[in-house]
Protein backbone atom coordinates (compact mmCIF):
# COMPACT_ATOMS: atom_id res chain seq x y z
CA UNK A 1 0.00 0.00 0.00
CA UNK A 2 2.71 2.58 1.11
CA UNK A 3 4.77 1.68 -2.35
CA UNK A 4 1.93 2.31 -4.51
CA UNK A 5 1.03 5.52 -2.67
CA UNK A 6 4.90 6.41 -3.24
CA UNK A 7 4.82 5.76 -6.85
CA UNK A 8 1.73 7.52 -7.29
CA UNK A 9 1.20 10.06 -9.73
CA UNK A 10 -0.16 12.22 -7.20
CA UNK A 11 2.09 11.61 -4.33
CA UNK A 12 5.10 12.53 -7.10
CA UNK A 13 3.70 15.16 -8.96
CA UNK A 14 2.89 16.68 -5.44
CA UNK A 15 5.87 16.38 -3.83
CA UNK A 16 7.76 17.78 -6.56
CA UNK A 17 5.50 20.33 -6.87
CA UNK A 18 5.19 21.32 -3.22
CA UNK A 19 9.07 21.76 -2.71
CA UNK A 20 9.03 23.76 -5.81
CA UNK A 21 6.44 26.49 -4.21
CA UNK A 22 8.18 25.90 -0.48
CA UNK A 23 11.63 26.74 -2.01
CA UNK A 24 9.92 29.72 -3.84
CA UNK A 25 8.38 31.26 -0.88
CA UNK A 26 10.97 30.58 1.47
CA UNK A 27 13.65 32.18 -0.44
CA UNK A 28 11.56 35.42 -1.50
CA UNK A 29 10.79 35.48 2.70
CA UNK A 30 14.59 35.42 3.31
CA UNK A 31 15.99 37.33 0.44
CA UNK A 32 13.57 39.51 2.42
CA UNK A 33 14.93 39.14 5.57
CA UNK A 34 17.90 39.95 5.15
CA UNK A 35 17.85 42.87 2.32
CA UNK A 36 15.84 44.83 5.01
CA UNK A 37 18.46 45.04 7.24
CA UNK A 38 20.90 45.71 4.39
CA UNK A 39 18.63 48.41 2.81
CA UNK A 40 17.05 51.85 3.64
CA UNK A 41 13.75 51.79 3.49
CA UNK A 42 13.93 53.99 0.68
CA UNK A 43 16.13 52.03 -1.42
CA UNK A 44 13.97 48.42 0.06
CA UNK A 45 10.74 49.96 -1.64
CA UNK A 46 12.42 50.43 -5.06
CA UNK A 47 13.33 47.33 -4.69
CA UNK A 48 9.82 45.80 -3.96
CA UNK A 49 8.26 47.99 -6.54
CA UNK A 50 10.88 46.62 -9.24
CA UNK A 51 10.22 43.05 -7.81
CA UNK A 52 6.17 43.72 -8.55
CA UNK A 53 6.76 44.69 -12.40
CA UNK A 54 9.29 42.02 -12.84
CA UNK A 55 7.09 39.16 -11.13
CA UNK A 56 3.80 40.97 -13.77
CA UNK A 57 6.31 40.54 -17.05
CA UNK A 58 6.95 36.88 -15.94
CA UNK A 59 3.26 35.76 -14.65
CA UNK A 60 2.20 37.40 -18.37
CA UNK A 61 3.90 34.48 -20.18
CA UNK A 62 3.40 31.98 -17.60
CA UNK A 63 -0.72 32.76 -18.63
CA UNK A 64 0.37 33.09 -21.95
CA UNK A 65 2.30 30.44 -22.80
CA UNK A 66 1.25 27.71 -20.24
CA UNK A 67 -2.02 27.12 -19.99
CA UNK A 68 -2.33 26.63 -24.32
CA UNK A 69 0.92 24.92 -24.60
CA UNK A 70 -0.38 21.99 -21.72
CA UNK A 71 -4.18 21.87 -23.70
CA UNK A 72 -2.83 21.17 -26.86
CA UNK A 73 0.25 18.87 -25.86
CA UNK A 74 -2.77 17.19 -23.53
CA UNK A 75 -5.20 16.50 -26.14
CA UNK A 76 -3.58 17.23 -29.55
CA UNK A 77 -2.44 13.78 -31.53
CA UNK A 78 0.98 12.72 -31.40
CA UNK A 79 1.90 13.91 -34.87
CA UNK A 80 1.67 17.53 -34.16
CA UNK A 81 3.77 17.21 -31.18
CA UNK A 82 7.02 19.14 -32.48
CA UNK A 83 4.66 22.02 -34.52
CA UNK A 84 2.61 22.34 -31.20
CA UNK A 85 6.06 23.08 -29.03
CA UNK A 86 7.66 24.88 -31.53
CA UNK A 87 4.61 27.48 -32.26
CA UNK A 88 4.53 27.86 -28.40
CA UNK A 89 8.46 28.77 -28.44
CA UNK A 90 7.97 32.06 -31.11
CA UNK A 91 4.93 33.20 -28.68
CA UNK A 92 7.08 32.96 -25.91
CA UNK A 93 9.69 34.76 -27.91
CA UNK A 94 7.64 37.98 -28.88
CA UNK A 95 5.79 38.11 -26.12
CA UNK A 96 9.60 38.36 -24.59
CA UNK A 97 10.67 40.79 -27.46
CA UNK A 98 7.56 42.98 -26.37
CA UNK A 99 8.35 42.97 -22.88
CA UNK A 100 11.70 43.89 -23.55
CA UNK A 101 11.01 47.17 -25.51
CA UNK A 102 8.20 48.25 -22.88
CA UNK A 103 11.00 47.46 -20.22
CA UNK A 104 13.29 50.22 -22.53
CA UNK A 105 10.65 52.65 -21.98
CA UNK A 106 10.18 52.01 -18.50
CA UNK A 107 13.69 52.88 -17.85
CA UNK A 108 13.58 56.25 -19.53
CA UNK A 109 10.21 57.11 -18.15
CA UNK A 110 10.45 56.08 -14.81
CA UNK A 111 11.19 59.52 -13.22
CA UNK A 112 8.08 61.22 -14.65
CA UNK A 113 6.16 58.62 -12.77
CA UNK A 114 7.91 58.19 -9.32
CA UNK A 115 11.33 59.41 -7.13
CA UNK A 116 13.32 55.99 -8.41
CA UNK A 117 16.34 57.75 -10.72
CA UNK A 118 17.51 53.33 -9.63
CA UNK A 119 15.63 51.85 -11.76
CA UNK A 120 16.97 53.23 -15.05
CA UNK A 121 19.88 50.86 -15.01
CA UNK A 122 18.13 48.22 -13.32
CA UNK A 123 15.34 48.06 -16.11
CA UNK A 124 18.04 47.84 -18.85
CA UNK A 125 19.82 45.19 -17.23
CA UNK A 126 16.97 43.45 -16.67
CA UNK A 127 16.31 42.83 -20.00
CA UNK A 128 18.57 40.12 -19.60
CA UNK A 129 15.97 38.30 -17.47
CA UNK A 130 13.64 38.90 -20.14
CA UNK A 131 14.92 36.37 -21.98
CA UNK A 132 16.40 34.19 -19.92
CA UNK A 133 13.01 33.28 -18.62
CA UNK A 134 11.48 32.71 -21.96
CA UNK A 135 14.14 29.68 -21.89
CA UNK A 136 13.50 28.98 -18.31
CA UNK A 137 9.89 28.94 -18.70
CA UNK A 138 9.79 27.30 -22.03
CA UNK A 139 11.63 24.00 -20.87
CA UNK A 140 9.81 23.81 -17.48
CA UNK A 141 6.54 23.99 -19.18
CA UNK A 142 7.67 21.38 -21.27
CA UNK A 143 8.08 18.89 -18.24
CA UNK A 144 4.94 19.96 -16.12
CA UNK A 145 2.92 18.99 -19.88
CA UNK A 146 4.41 15.78 -19.77
CA UNK A 147 3.81 15.31 -15.97
CA UNK A 148 7.73 16.19 -14.81
CA UNK A 149 8.36 18.14 -12.21
CA UNK A 150 12.20 17.01 -10.98
CA UNK A 151 13.70 19.76 -13.47
CA UNK A 152 11.83 22.65 -12.57
CA UNK A 153 12.32 21.71 -8.64
CA UNK A 154 16.38 21.77 -10.17
CA UNK A 155 16.25 24.93 -12.26
CA UNK A 156 13.79 27.26 -9.65
CA UNK A 157 16.54 26.22 -7.04
CA UNK A 158 19.07 27.73 -9.21
CA UNK A 159 17.36 30.52 -10.24
CA UNK A 160 16.15 31.83 -6.22
CA UNK A 161 19.45 30.49 -4.64
CA UNK A 162 21.99 32.53 -6.51
CA UNK A 163 19.96 35.62 -6.00
CA UNK A 164 19.62 34.43 -2.26
CA UNK A 165 23.38 33.65 -1.95
CA UNK A 166 24.53 36.76 -3.16
CA UNK A 167 22.47 38.66 -0.71
CA UNK A 168 24.06 36.17 2.41
CA UNK A 169 27.55 37.02 1.22
CA UNK A 170 26.46 40.52 1.42
CA UNK A 171 24.74 40.08 4.75
CA UNK A 172 27.66 38.24 6.47
CA UNK A 173 30.85 39.87 4.85
CA UNK A 174 29.38 43.62 5.13
CA UNK A 175 29.80 44.03 1.85
CA UNK A 176 28.76 47.39 0.10
CA UNK A 177 26.22 46.74 -2.88
CA UNK A 178 23.28 48.18 -5.08
CA UNK A 179 20.04 48.26 -6.71
CA UNK A 180 21.78 47.63 -10.07
CA UNK A 181 24.15 44.92 -8.88
CA UNK A 182 20.84 42.78 -7.29
CA UNK A 183 19.40 43.38 -10.81
CA UNK A 184 22.15 42.05 -12.14
CA UNK A 185 22.51 39.12 -9.84
CA UNK A 186 19.10 38.31 -10.70
CA UNK A 187 18.97 38.23 -14.41
CA UNK A 188 22.14 36.01 -14.34
CA UNK A 189 20.21 33.37 -12.02
CA UNK A 190 17.81 33.14 -14.96
CA UNK A 191 20.44 32.46 -17.74
CA UNK A 192 21.83 29.82 -15.52
CA UNK A 193 18.71 28.22 -14.74
CA UNK A 194 17.33 27.73 -18.62
CA UNK A 195 20.40 26.05 -19.48
CA UNK A 196 20.00 23.73 -16.64
CA UNK A 197 16.26 23.42 -17.30
CA UNK A 198 17.45 22.20 -20.78
CA UNK A 199 19.37 19.67 -19.88
CA UNK A 200 16.51 17.88 -18.39
CA UNK A 201 14.14 18.44 -21.34
CA UNK A 202 16.68 18.11 -24.32
CA UNK A 203 15.26 14.84 -25.52
CA UNK A 204 11.73 16.34 -25.43
CA UNK A 205 11.93 19.84 -26.99
CA UNK A 206 11.19 18.09 -29.87
CA UNK A 207 11.48 21.98 -32.16
CA UNK A 208 11.89 22.86 -35.90
CA UNK A 209 13.12 25.56 -37.57
CA UNK A 210 10.10 25.73 -39.28
CA UNK A 211 6.80 27.05 -37.37
CA UNK A 212 3.18 25.88 -38.49
CA UNK A 213 1.43 29.36 -38.11
CA UNK A 214 -1.89 27.46 -37.98
CA UNK A 215 -0.63 25.89 -34.56
CA UNK A 216 0.72 29.51 -34.03
CA UNK A 217 -2.76 30.94 -34.50
CA UNK A 218 -4.54 28.63 -32.14
CA UNK A 219 -2.29 28.74 -29.17
CA UNK A 220 -2.47 32.59 -29.28
CA UNK A 221 -6.70 32.63 -29.52
CA UNK A 222 -6.30 30.51 -26.56
CA UNK A 223 -3.77 32.05 -24.53
CA UNK A 224 -5.35 35.45 -25.24
CA UNK A 225 -7.50 34.77 -22.23
CA UNK A 226 -5.97 33.38 -19.74
CA UNK A 227 -3.04 36.40 -20.71
CA UNK A 228 -5.74 38.86 -20.18
CA UNK A 229 -6.72 37.46 -16.83
CA UNK A 230 -3.61 36.70 -15.44
CA UNK A 231 -2.15 40.34 -16.43
CA UNK A 232 -5.48 41.88 -14.72
CA UNK A 233 -5.05 39.68 -11.65
CA UNK A 234 -1.34 40.72 -11.26
CA UNK A 235 -2.26 44.22 -12.09
CA UNK A 236 -4.76 43.98 -9.13
CA UNK A 237 -1.88 42.77 -6.74
CA UNK A 238 1.28 45.39 -8.40
CA UNK A 239 -0.78 48.21 -7.76
CA UNK A 240 -0.92 47.94 -4.20
CA UNK A 241 3.18 48.87 -4.13
CA UNK A 242 2.71 51.03 -7.16
CA UNK A 243 0.23 53.28 -5.81
CA UNK A 244 1.81 53.31 -2.23
CA UNK A 245 5.06 54.54 -4.24
CA UNK A 246 3.64 57.05 -6.09
CA UNK A 247 0.80 58.41 -3.84
CA UNK A 248 2.62 57.93 -0.36
CA UNK A 249 6.63 57.06 -1.28
CA UNK A 250 9.09 54.29 -1.20
CA UNK A 251 9.23 53.39 2.14
CA UNK A 252 5.02 52.49 2.16
CA UNK A 253 5.90 50.01 -0.44
CA UNK A 254 8.90 48.64 2.08
CA UNK A 255 6.16 48.98 5.04
CA UNK A 256 3.27 46.80 2.99
CA UNK A 257 6.04 44.30 1.46
CA UNK A 258 6.44 42.20 4.87
CA UNK A 259 2.34 40.88 4.49
CA UNK A 260 2.82 40.60 1.58
CA UNK A 261 6.15 37.69 2.34
CA UNK A 262 4.08 36.17 5.05
CA UNK A 263 0.99 35.94 3.00
CA UNK A 264 2.61 34.24 -0.03
CA UNK A 265 2.73 31.23 2.31
CA UNK A 266 -0.85 30.55 1.11
CA UNK A 267 1.23 30.39 -2.07
CA UNK A 268 2.69 26.96 -1.05
CA UNK A 269 -0.40 24.79 -1.33
CA UNK A 270 -1.89 27.10 -3.62
CA UNK A 271 0.31 26.84 -6.11
CA UNK A 272 0.93 23.25 -5.47
CA UNK A 273 -2.72 22.22 -6.03
CA UNK A 274 -3.33 24.07 -9.17
CA UNK A 275 -0.35 23.04 -10.70
CA UNK A 276 -0.76 19.15 -10.38
CA UNK A 277 -4.78 19.61 -10.85
CA UNK A 278 -5.06 21.65 -14.47
CA UNK A 279 -3.67 18.60 -15.80
CA UNK A 280 -5.24 16.30 -14.24
CA UNK A 281 -8.46 18.42 -14.64
CA UNK A 282 -7.87 17.92 -18.29
CA UNK A 283 -7.79 14.98 -18.63
CA UNK A 284 -10.33 13.81 -16.26
CA UNK A 285 -13.07 16.31 -18.22
CA UNK A 286 -12.00 14.93 -21.42
CA UNK A 287 -13.03 11.27 -20.38
CA UNK A 288 -15.74 12.14 -17.61
CA UNK A 289 -17.27 15.89 -18.39
CA UNK A 290 -17.81 18.67 -16.66
CA UNK A 291 -19.19 16.04 -13.34
CA UNK A 292 -14.97 15.55 -12.74
CA UNK A 293 -14.90 19.47 -12.61
CA UNK A 294 -17.26 20.24 -10.33
CA UNK A 295 -15.90 17.29 -7.72
CA UNK A 296 -11.89 18.70 -8.28
CA UNK A 297 -13.05 22.18 -7.51
CA UNK A 298 -14.94 21.37 -4.73
CA UNK A 299 -12.76 18.92 -3.24
CA UNK A 300 -9.81 20.97 -3.79
CA UNK A 301 -11.16 24.19 -2.22
CA UNK A 302 -11.84 22.48 0.69
CA UNK A 303 -8.93 20.55 1.18
CA UNK A 304 -6.82 24.13 0.66
CA UNK A 305 -9.61 26.09 3.04
CA UNK A 306 -8.45 23.06 6.12
CA UNK A 307 -5.21 23.73 5.16
CA UNK A 308 -5.03 27.47 4.97
CA UNK A 309 -7.39 28.46 8.20
CA UNK A 310 -4.91 27.46 10.83
CA UNK A 311 -2.17 29.30 9.13
CA UNK A 312 -4.83 32.60 9.40
CA UNK A 313 -5.36 32.18 12.88
CA UNK A 314 -1.46 31.95 13.80
CA UNK A 315 -0.45 34.93 11.52
CA UNK A 316 -3.31 36.93 13.10
CA UNK A 317 -2.45 36.20 16.32
CA UNK A 318 1.45 36.04 16.16
CA UNK A 319 1.31 39.26 13.44
CA UNK A 320 3.53 41.37 15.81
CA UNK A 321 6.06 38.85 16.51
CA UNK A 322 6.79 37.62 13.04
CA UNK A 323 7.08 41.53 11.86
CA UNK A 324 9.75 41.69 14.75
CA UNK A 325 11.72 38.52 13.61
CA UNK A 326 11.42 39.47 9.71
CA UNK A 327 11.17 42.89 9.21
CA UNK A 328 12.77 43.99 12.06
CA UNK A 329 11.88 46.82 15.19
CA UNK A 330 11.85 49.52 12.21
CA UNK A 331 8.49 47.92 10.54
CA UNK A 332 6.09 48.56 13.71
CA UNK A 333 3.52 49.87 10.95
CA UNK A 334 3.14 47.04 9.31
CA UNK A 335 1.68 44.63 12.16
CA UNK A 336 -1.53 45.68 11.95
CA UNK A 337 -1.45 45.46 7.54
CA UNK A 338 -0.09 42.06 8.09
CA UNK A 339 -3.60 41.00 10.98
CA UNK A 340 -5.95 42.54 7.91
CA UNK A 341 -4.03 41.29 5.35
CA UNK A 342 -3.87 37.25 6.46
CA UNK A 343 -7.69 37.41 6.76
CA UNK A 344 -8.03 37.57 2.78
CA UNK A 345 -5.82 33.89 2.99
CA UNK A 346 -9.68 32.57 3.51
CA UNK A 347 -11.06 33.78 0.29
CA UNK A 348 -8.12 33.32 -1.97
CA UNK A 349 -8.95 29.45 -2.55
CA UNK A 350 -11.49 30.00 -4.65
CA UNK A 351 -10.36 32.31 -6.81
CA UNK A 352 -7.71 30.32 -7.57
CA UNK A 353 -9.72 27.07 -8.53
CA UNK A 354 -11.91 29.03 -10.01
CA UNK A 355 -9.72 29.50 -12.84
CA UNK A 356 -8.36 26.38 -13.40
CA UNK A 357 -11.56 24.93 -13.28
CA UNK A 358 -12.91 27.37 -16.02
CA UNK A 359 -9.64 26.98 -18.31
CA UNK A 360 -9.93 23.29 -17.97
CA UNK A 361 -13.76 22.95 -19.44
CA UNK A 362 -13.17 25.36 -22.01
CA UNK A 363 -14.94 28.07 -21.03
CA UNK A 364 -11.54 30.61 -20.46
CA UNK A 365 -13.44 33.30 -21.80
CA UNK A 366 -15.66 34.08 -18.87
CA UNK A 367 -13.01 33.43 -16.62
CA UNK A 368 -11.36 36.46 -18.22
CA UNK A 369 -14.40 38.63 -18.75
CA UNK A 370 -14.88 37.64 -14.28
CA UNK A 371 -10.77 38.52 -13.72
CA UNK A 372 -10.82 42.04 -15.36
CA UNK A 373 -13.94 43.03 -14.11
CA UNK A 374 -12.99 42.66 -10.53
CA UNK A 375 -9.35 43.52 -10.73
CA UNK A 376 -10.58 46.65 -12.50
CA UNK A 377 -12.36 47.18 -8.93
CA UNK A 378 -9.78 46.23 -7.06
CA UNK A 379 -7.36 48.79 -8.64
CA UNK A 380 -10.40 51.46 -8.15
CA UNK A 381 -10.88 50.29 -4.52
CA UNK A 382 -6.88 50.13 -3.86
CA UNK A 383 -6.75 54.14 -5.31
CA UNK A 384 -9.61 55.24 -3.22
CA UNK A 385 -8.68 52.99 0.33
CA UNK A 386 -4.85 54.65 -0.19
CA UNK A 387 -6.20 58.02 -0.72
CA UNK A 388 -8.43 57.54 2.75
CA UNK A 389 -6.10 55.27 5.38
CA UNK A 390 -2.77 55.26 4.08
CA UNK A 391 -0.87 51.81 3.83
CA UNK A 392 -3.75 50.08 5.42
CA UNK A 393 -6.15 50.88 2.68
CA UNK A 394 -4.12 48.86 0.21
CA UNK A 395 -4.95 46.05 3.12
CA UNK A 396 -8.57 46.95 3.39
CA UNK A 397 -9.33 47.07 -0.68
CA UNK A 398 -7.47 43.86 -0.67
CA UNK A 399 -9.81 41.95 1.72
CA UNK A 400 -12.92 43.50 0.38
CA UNK A 401 -12.15 42.67 -3.05
CA UNK A 402 -11.36 38.87 -2.45
CA UNK A 403 -14.42 38.36 -0.29
CA UNK A 404 -16.83 40.13 -2.88
CA UNK A 405 -15.13 37.77 -5.29
CA UNK A 406 -15.44 34.46 -3.82
CA UNK A 407 -19.12 35.10 -3.54
CA UNK A 408 -19.50 35.78 -7.16
CA UNK A 409 -17.24 33.08 -8.10
CA UNK A 410 -20.03 30.69 -6.10
CA UNK A 411 -22.52 31.66 -8.10
CA UNK A 412 -20.88 31.38 -11.66
CA UNK A 413 -19.42 27.78 -11.33
CA UNK A 414 -23.02 26.96 -9.65
CA UNK A 415 -24.41 28.35 -12.73
CA UNK A 416 -21.68 26.36 -15.27
CA UNK A 417 -21.08 23.17 -13.08
CA UNK A 418 -23.48 22.76 -10.89
CA UNK A 419 -21.05 23.63 -7.57
CA UNK A 420 -22.17 23.51 -4.45
CA UNK A 421 -20.94 25.07 -1.94
CA UNK A 422 -22.01 22.98 1.32
CA UNK A 423 -19.49 20.56 -0.88
CA UNK A 424 -16.23 22.42 -0.22
CA UNK A 425 -16.74 22.63 3.63
CA UNK A 426 -18.09 18.83 3.70
CA UNK A 427 -15.06 17.88 1.84
CA UNK A 428 -12.94 20.13 3.86
CA UNK A 429 -14.51 18.25 6.76
CA UNK A 430 -13.86 14.60 5.94
CA UNK A 431 -10.13 15.44 4.89
CA UNK A 432 -9.71 16.19 8.80
CA UNK A 433 -11.52 13.53 9.61
CA UNK A 434 -9.56 10.82 7.24
CA UNK A 435 -6.35 12.92 8.67
CA UNK A 436 -7.13 12.54 12.43
CA UNK A 437 -8.43 8.68 11.99
CA UNK A 438 -4.57 8.12 9.95
CA UNK A 439 -3.03 8.95 13.41
CA UNK A 440 -4.89 7.49 16.06
CA UNK A 441 -4.59 4.31 13.81
CA UNK A 442 -0.84 4.92 13.38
Amino acid sequence: MLKKLLNSYWFKSGSLTLINRIAITLFGLLNFFFLVRILSKNDMGIWVIFLSILALSESIRNAFIYNPLLRYLNSAEEKDRRDIITASLVLNLLAALIIAVVFIILAFSINYLMDAPQMYAMFLVSIISVFGFTLFAHFNFLQQANLRFGGTVVSTMTQKGSLFLYILYVYIFDVDTSLLLLAIVYSVGYVLSSIIAFFFTREESELHWKFDMIWVNRLFHYGKYTLGTNISTMLNKSTREWFLGGMIGNSAAAIFAPSVRVTNLFEIPLGAIASIFYPEMINRVSKEGNSAAKYMYEKSVGVIIIAVVPAVVLIYLLAEQIVLIIAGPDYPESIPVLQVMAIYGVFEPFQRQFGVTLNAIGKARINFYFIVISSTVGIIFTYIFIDQYGVMGAAYSTLITYALSAIIIQYILYKQIGVNTANIFKYGLQSVSKGVKMILNR
